[in-house]
């Protein structure tokens, strides 16, 4: 399940706060979430061309560029100031799924997130890009959509899962939908259903927006595996050839899942 993950290129990236707001608890938080990852973070002054062209709070820089930027209270709503019920019980819908180019600009950079009891937080960046990218396919409303949910009953059990689904399939979309058939989706919603015991059904969290050709939406993926009890890797990527072969690798493993873990 780790073949996506060869092709991605050697990469970092720093994430830059200004020291002189006031985004003590921003800093800690990013600091843990990204603690041992190939994204660091730091509160080193901008060159002053630099700070002069960026004003925001936290900037992000590759290569030695600055390559997004945004505000401190933009990055702790959509990662910090939520836990996952809000998602779950459909309390934040996809209207409110916008992600802040800051966190965009994380793409192409493999990261290890745990969920709950080790971390109440780190999880919640795999749900926020399962939502913005969501949120992207429906306001395209054509395209093809791939998601792993390990479980089906999630699109039942949990009514903010379920009603995301319900408005994705009233569009254009097609939707297919991977994991254990541990219940009996309703015909009403609307999905293609990929059921199994693969690793891929177990363990695959992977959501694939790919829009039809010739339109101006843009495809996006998050590809992302369980390694350990809630412990997950992954990585997000708006390349389209990567996107490609990620949803070709998902094809396949349904069809010939023989690939060891």
């Amino acid at each position: 399940m780790r073949r996506p993950f060869e092709r991605l290129p050697p990469a970092s990236a720093t994430i830059r706060i200004d020291p002189s707001a006031s985004v003590a608890p921003l800093q800690d938080a990013l600091s843990r979430l990204f603690d041992d990852q190939q994204v660091s973070v730091t509160t080193d002054s901008q060159p002053d061309e630099q700070a002069a062209d960026h004003a925001d709070e936290v900037a992000v820089v590759r290569d030695g560029e600055v390559v997004a930027t945004s505000s401190a209270a933009a990055m702790m709503r959509s990662l910090l100031l939520v836990n996952s019920d809000v998602y779950i019980t459909g309390s934040r819908g996809l209207d409110d799924a916008a992600l802040p180019p800051t966190v965009q600009a994380l793409y192409d950079l493999p990261f290890r997130l745990d969920g709950y009891p080790k971390s109440d937080s780190e999880k919640l960046l795999l749900i926020a890009i399962s939502r913005a990218i969501e949120r992207r396919a429906l306001a395209s409303g054509r395209g093809t959509l791939r998601v792993g949910f390990q479980r089906l009953s999630r699109l039942v059990d949990e009514p903010g899962t379920r009603r995301v689904y319900e408005r994705l399939t009233e569009t254009d979309l097609v939707v297919h939908a991977y994991g254990v058939g541990d219940t009996t989706l309703p015909d009403s919603l609307g999905v293609t259903a990929h059921t199994g015991t693969t690793e891929l059904h177990r363990y695959g969290w992977f959501v694939v927006f790919q829009p039809p050709a010739g339109s101006d939406a843009e495809p996006v993926a998050l590809y992302a595996i369980e390694v350990g009890d809630n412990c997950w890797d992954g990585f997000w990527t708006y390349t389209p050839d990567r996107i490609d072969e990620i949803t070709e690798y998902i094809t396949e493993m349904v069809l010939s899942p023989s690939e060891p873990r």
